[in-house]
């Protein structure tokens, strides 16, 4: 999955779920906790 892709499908995860862990989105993702972690930091 591109990056570009995979944050518009974690803005959207975020905006969906109200409660979720970093090990949750990385698991979902198939991505390390680091990467969600940058990509969350990148989106805000």
């Amino acid at each position: 999955m591109s990056k570009s892709k995979r944050l518009m499908e974690l803005m959207m995860a975020v905006n969906r779920k109200r409660s979720f862990t970093v090990k949750e989105l990385a698991s979902e993702f198939n991505v390390s906790p680091r990467t969600i972690l940058r990509d969350l930091q990148e989106l805000s």
